[in-house]
């Protein structure tokens, strides 16, 4: 329909529901505009009627002058859907988002000879699709993130849903601690029927209802691995904590739990083991003391040995051996103590006298056997001493007494019976182990039920040699060991010895500390052994269950790929696995003695230590991105774990440290922030010379000479878009060729031919430099990607004739050599070091010598892409003098 009526024209316009505008096609020059128009742009009736409308909307000019242009040259309409414009309105910059129409108006006879503007804003609704995107996005991100923490934490995660608690999630971890069973999409309570009725389950419905978290810690879960099986106790630490939906309501739990079945098992027995040696040190009739360390800590003592000291036990323990009994300073002692730990060797004394200082000030003067045994810690390290003493002084005094007296040596027969008895049966009412030998023929006269027990025998084997009542006794060392003290004369003291005996027809490995102790008959020689022993197998055992098991975690912890250490509450550390001290570069004992706080990064010392605080608190775990130095002095990135392990009362009982080096990580992000600013820059500058060009053409254009101008500046603008479209391909075939997207599509054709045609444009685009080619007679024919090796000669003479002077020659050679096409390119620009010359054809790597832009990706795609036809490309080249490239294809028979 063609409009000819202004008035009619006038009343469409006026009653537009949407902005309308008339422009008259000459000049463009605004004649009608309605109240919705003027509102979307923000201007006055009379800042658009009778002006140009590029005048009036100069900001939007380009790139719409032309498409407005455009219409009434080809009589087509041109639609914009929702598109970001800023405009000037009522004085202030506004991003706003139209949608618009340019409509062409003819006359009867077909011409056009208006433009009809139609627009209706649509800002709110974009902002706040934007805003439902944004808002969805990070939603999404948000829960991948903790969906991605719950798949990779350390401790078990399900989550639960409903009233009927269905599981709908389950972490590996947690999953792994049932593994017999399945979980997912079953009701709590049917997947684990065995908590039904329990305070569990009791505390699990109260989370559900009050919305209240619950923690159990070494909460003993009575549980099988696979359903139906047989129960066993295990021990877990888990927490009960609700999930609320969007209004704040309970529609689930979570779930955190980890078993510690292992840990609760050897504390207890731990703590049993160390129980059981203290009943066991008291039963000795000998004194014992253990002592650590050079200032000769006590660490535990028997009660023999607290009576004999005069000392209550709160008196001694933890307490240094001098503090205690400073009046044995200058008697030997001490330095024996101390030689033993640094030596290692044993040593045994016979009747040493011991002189103490009463409260009084009176003496006590006392004799001893003593023997200092060291005591070493797991690398076998001497750390400590055991003592074993027993006091003699009755002995010794007895003997000065018989030798002064020596009218007792005729007692009579009846007071020697009387003494043998009272000796018999204070034998058989002692609580060790104690067996008197006759003879060398090791006849066991005396044996009371502590002994007999230990032994596994009945009282029929007294009056019978011990290598008959014991006969599992031959071959191990305890014969030659018993007739070795009949011979010598000289006690026999082991601990933890090992031997084999029979018990009801089972053999049985028991360890015994056992003393061997001669007694003299009247002419001074050897008549009888006395033995007391004391059954160690169970400690023994213990230890070692505890030993191996200890052994297995510190080999477990050397083959995971994190830094493991171990703490004490005071912060002592106490074990670095093989990752920490192959990082440090130093041993177990210089890495304690240099410092944990040594290797970390000054910035950080503070967070660390107010969070390992607030972690003591809570008993949550501190998690933190924190630098260590490594042996090399270098700082590395680590993601650090320290975690608190409580006991029943809230109190750290040791931390357990966990680092993984993140270094790779935070380079890789420091190359991304570095790349991103390095695109920034670089595309400002043909964006900043392409926006000059355009506005000075166009006021040329408003000038006699602009058409001369013109020719120029559209010359220069499209060189700058050739740059930005260069810049961007590259970009784009580094993302595909990283992502395994670049693909080959080979054809046979002749390389000469194909550099003849981008030739044309290289005389185009280079017109201050010469390009001389020296081409083949024959044909050279490859089989490869047509459009990607035209790209590799477009990086090489691209480089060549950014890298030399204005005006210098470029040399380009395609030849066949050998089985190869060659290509030759050469310049005579600044050249490139001899260290440059390997990193050249790395991703994003710069010759350090320029400020020439450019990103470093040109040559890496020409190596990419040689290399995928099975070519190979180099360089040669010396600073100062000019530089060469070399490709080679194979060549294909045409």
């Amino acid at each position: 329909m063609n409009i000819t009526d202004n008035q009619l024209l006038k009343a469409l316009v006026d009653s537009a529901p949407i902005g309308a505008c008339i422009l008259n096609s000459d000049s463009f020059v605004a004649e009608l505009v309605n109240e919705k128009f003027l509102e979307i742009a923000g201007r006055s009736k009379e800042q658009i009627i009778g002006k140009s409308y590029w005048d009036s909307f100069e900001e939007v000019s380009v790139p719409f002058e032309d498409i407005l242009s455009h219409v009434v040259l080809t009589n087509k309409a041109y639609h914009g859907d929702q598109l970001p414009r800023t405009l000037l309105r009522n004085g202030h910059q506004d991003l706003i988002y139209v949608t618009f129409v340019y409509a062409p108006l003819v006359d009867m006879g077909g011409q056009v000879f208006k433009v009809a503007i139609w627009v209706h804003e649509n800002t709110k609704e974009v902002i706040e699709r934007e805003k439902t995107a944004a808002i969805n996005t990070q939603v999404k991100k948000d829960r991948d993130r903790l969906h991605d923490y719950f798949f990779q934490a350390p401790v078990g995660i399900s989550v639960m849903s409903g009233e009927d608690l269905l599981i709908e999630f389950v972490n590996p971890n947690y999953q792994a601690m049932l593994s017999g069973r399945a979980l997912i999409g079953r009701p709590f309570f049917e997947a684990l029927p065995e908590i039904i009725d329990t305070d569990i389950s009791k505390a699990l419905i109260s989370v559900l209802k009050s919305g209240l978290p619950v923690n159990f810690q070494d909460q003993l879960v009575p549980i099988s691995d696979e359903e139906y099986g047989p129960t066993i106790e295990r021990y877990f630490d888990f927490s009960y904590v609700p999930r609320f939906d969007s209004k704040g309501k309970v529609d689930g739990v979570f779930n955190f739990a980890v078993e510690v079945t292992p840990f609760v098992q050897s504390r207890r027995k731990a703590e049993q083991v160390s129980n059981n040696m203290l009943q066991i040190l008291n039963m000795l009739p000998a004194s014992v003391v253990v002592i650590r360390g050079f200032d000769l800590v006590v660490e535990m003592i028997n009660d023999s040995n607290l009576n004999y000291w005069k000392k209550t036990r709160d008196e001694v323990i933890g307490k240094p051996f001098l503090d205690i009994l400073p009046d044995l300073a200058n008697q030997p002692f001490a330095s024996q103590l101390r030689s033993v730990m640094e030596t290692g060797q044993v040593i045994d004394v016979k009747e040493s006298p011991v002189i103490f200082t009463n409260t009084d000030g009176t003496i006590r003067e006392t004799y001893v056997d003593y023997t200092y045994q060291p005591l070493s810690d797991i690398e076998g390290n001497p750390n400590g001493v055991l003592v074993m003493s027993s006091e003699i002084t009755a002995r010794v005094n007895s003997r000065k007494l018989l030798e002064q007296y020596a009218y007792e040596l005729s007692m009579t027969n009846e007071l020697l019976a009387k003494s043998e008895s009272r000796f018999k049966f204070l034998i058989q009412e002692a609580p060790v182990a104690i067996g008197v030998l006759q003879g060398r023929e090791l006849i066991i006269e005396t044996a009371n039920d502590k002994i007999l027990e230990v032994w596994g025998k009945t009282r029929q084997i007294v009056g019978v040699p011990l290598s008959v009542g014991l006969p599992e006794l031959k071959g191990q060392q305890f014969l030659g060991i018993l007739d070795d003290v009949f011979v010598t004369g000289e006690p026999f003291y082991a601990n933890e010895i090992p031997a084999i005996l029979d018990h009801g027809g089972q053999l049985k490995e028991i360890f015994f500390n056992v003393v061997y102790q001669p007694i003299f008959g009247q002419n001074n020689n050897v008549s009888d052994i006395l033995i007391v022993a004391v059954d160690v197998t169970e400690q023994v055992n213990s230890r070692k269950a505890l030993e191996i098991s200890e052994q297995h975690f510190r080999k477990l912890s050397d083959l995971v790929p994190v830094k493991i250490s171990n703490a004490l509450p005071n912060g002592e550390v106490t074990f670095f696995n093989k990752g920490w001290l192959d990082f440090a570069g130093l041993g177990f004992e210089d890495l304690r003695d240099f410092g944990y706080f040594d290797m970390l990064h000054p910035d950080e010392i503070e967070g660390f230590q107010q969070g390992l605080l607030q972690a003591s608190k809570t008993g949550i775990p501190f998690i933190s991105e924190m630098r260590f130095r490594n042996k090399e002095g270098k700082y590395i990135w680590h993601i650090n774990v320290a975690s608190p392990v409580l006991d029943e009362h809230g109190q750290v009982l040791m931390w357990v440290g966990s680092t993984t080096d993140i270094q790779s990580i935070k380079e890789e992000e420091q190359r991304k922030n570095d790349f991103i600013g390095m695109v920034s820059h670089e595309l400002k500058t043909p964006l900043t010379s392409l926006n000059a060009y355009l506005q000075i053409l166009q006021l040329k254009l408003k000038e006699d000479d602009g058409l001369a101008f013109a020719e120029h500046a559209l010359e220069r603008s499209l060189k700058q878009v050739r740059l930005m479209t260069s810049m961007t391909n590259g970009f784009l075939n580094v993302s595909r060729l990283e992502s395994g997207k670049m693909h080959i599509e080979k054809s046979t054709f002749d390389l000469c031919t194909l550099f003849k045609e981008s030739w044309e444009e290289y005389r185009l685009l280079y017109p201050n430099n010469t390009i001389t080619v020296k081409l083949s007679d024959e044909k050279v024919c490859v089989c490869a990607d047509r459009d990607k090796i035209a790209q590799v000669f477009n990086n090489l003479v691209g480089n060549a004739v950014k890298y030399s002077p204005v005006g210098s020659d470029i040399s380009v050679t395609i030849e066949q050599y050998g089985a190869h096409a060659r290509v030759i390119v050469s310049d005579n620009g600044i050249g490139i070091k001899q260290e440059d010359l390997t990193k050249l054809f790395e991703r994003y790597y710069r010759v350090g010598n320029t400020t020439i832009s450019g990103f470093g990706i040109g040559l890496y795609l020409s190596m990419e892409i040689i290399e995928r036809h099975g070519g190979k490309i180099w360089a040669e080249s010396e600073l100062g003098r000019g530089s060469k490239f070399y490709f080679e294809l194979a060549v294909h028979d045409s």
